[in-house]
């Protein structure tokens, strides 16, 4: 029997063992949870209060560890002030102290603002791995054009974005 022959029994026996309520739970087991893979799934810390943006790991203090890392989706027209707000917001609510920004690219869609988690497993200094980038790569390699978002577009609500961007963050607690 195939592996995904006895994971699709094995599901079918625990739904009719624990009724029909308990799907979500019991697909969630098996892996075949509704829930996508760059949802947070991160550590719960408590809301931050302020937020500190670096464009480089070696702005990143030596403390810092890494606990989020995602692409960030924006929808056209958006501002660098729009996607600072949205940045330090989400960050905020995750209980980052810090957000490292990474590259931006034009996004193929349009589908507004979405924060897409793509881990990591355990937290990480900065001096260890920051930088790399490595995660998220089969949509990010799928993107277009390279597009600048650095200190002269971050926070400016004159620097409007035509098309939709996708950006790579990573958010950092420090101690």
């Amino acid at each position: 029997m195939s592996r995904t022959v006895r994971c699709l029994a094995i599901m079918t026996a625990l739904v009719a063992l624990t009724g029909c309520g308990a799907k979500n739970t019991v697909k969630k087991w098996v892996g075949l949870d509704e829930a996508g893979p760059t949802d947070y799934t991160g550590p719960a810390y408590p809301p931050s209060q302020a937020v500190t943006v670096a464009f480089q790991p070696g702005q990143v203090d030596r403390t810092c560890r890494v606990f989020a890392e995602a692409l960030v989706q924006f929808p056209a027209k958006y501002s660098g002030k729009d996607m600072e707000t949205a940045v330090l917001a989400e960050a905020r609510t995750r209980g980052a102290n810090q957000v490292l920004i990474g590259q931006t690219r034009q996004s193929k869609d349009d589908d507004g603002l979405h924060f897409l988690y793509y881990g990591p497993a355990h937290e990480y200094t900065c001096t260890d791995q920051c930088g790399g980038w490595k995660f998220g790569f089969d949509l990010w390699e799928q993107q277009g054009e390279w597009a600048s978002v650095g200190y002269r577009e971050w926070g400016k609500a004159g620097a409007v974005f035509e098309t939709p961007l996708v950006m790579q963050m990573a958010m950092l607690r420090c101690q």
